[in-house]
């Protein structure tokens, strides 16, 4: 039988993350060493009313948060605000972004100060299979981490993936050059069916796709279909799905033969730089 690589919205078990309230938080998907064995940690749940995270923790391994607006039409804004802290920095999140954290930093005492529709939160740990955080203080000087959160979909390279027409949303990219020490990372949305997609191919580095349904009432269904080749099987999905995809392994392409309202697709990984062969 082979190693299971992926886990479907309803098949994780998902600990609590310590926002208040705790009702606050609609779990899409969740993935940890119990559901894939050897994953990146990774989850994704949605933010439906104003909540705190208080107090500062830090993790063993680099975390990266993205915080998406769950409106299609307006793709970069945050509908929120939000404020985080890292270390001695309060970051002020009003746009869609993703905020990257290196391992062993202080961070937290999130708000959620306004809200006007709810907020797709996504977490992943680069180097570790399973969720754990530590109490910690702050202790670096103000203005080290000020800059630590990217927003746009804006390569160094200027490249902009190819796409049919009406199909891709872009809305964010990050990697090691846009930020040093950061892992890669890309969103976009799916807006359309599509017959296509990107060739099979190979990375050097471990990678994580995922697909989240844009619904918040309803955020295990992914209001569409999508098949997506892994290896030598073709995985069909219309539920919120996580992938982990080992270094080495061959994956796409990616079709949506049927899809009722647009999907957040990303893809990242545990390096800096996307290469694909």
């Amino acid at each position: 039988m082979p190693v299971k690589t992926y886990v479907l919205a309803g098949e994780g078990q998902p600990r609590p993350m310590g926002f208040e309230p705790a009702s606050a938080l609609a779990n899409a998907v969740w993935m940890d060493g119990d559901a894939v064995p050897g994953c990146m940690f990774a989850q994704a749940s949605w933010i439906r009313e104003r909540c705190a995270r208080p107090g500062l923790i830090r993790h063993d391994s680099d975390a990266l948060l993205m915080f998406c607006g769950g409106d299609p039409s307006r793709r970069e804004e945050l509908g929120a605000e939000i404020e985080l802290w890292i270390e001695n920095d309060r970051l002020t999140l009003t746009e869609t972004c993703f905020v990257y954290v290196p391992a062993g930093t202080a961070y937290g005492n999130l708000r959620v100060k306004r809200l006007d529709a709810p907020v797709l939160y996504y977490c992943t740990h680069k180097t570790a299979s399973f969720y754990e955080e530590t109490p910690a203080s702050a202790a670096a000087s103000a203005g080290t981490y000020a800059d630590y959160h990217v927003e746009k979909y804006l390569r160094d390279d200027g490249v902009v993936p190819e796409a049919p027409e009406g199909f891709l949303d872009f809305l964010l990219w990050i990697d090691g050059k846009k930020l040093p020490g950061a892992p890669y990372m890309e969103a976009v949305w799916f807006k359309s069916k599509n017959d296509t997609g990107p060739a099979g191919h190979v990375h050097d580095f471990d990678e994580i796709v995922g697909f989240i349904g844009s619904d918040p009432s309803r955020p295990e269904q992914l209001g569409a279909t999508v098949q997506f080749v892994l290896g030598e099987r073709i995985v069909t999905t219309d539920r919120s799905t996580l992938f982990y995809i080992p270094r080495g392994t061959c994956h796409s392409p990616i079709i949506v033969p049927a899809l009722d309202r647009p999907l957040l697709h990303f893809s990242g990984s545990n390096e800096g730089d996307y290469v694909r062969k």
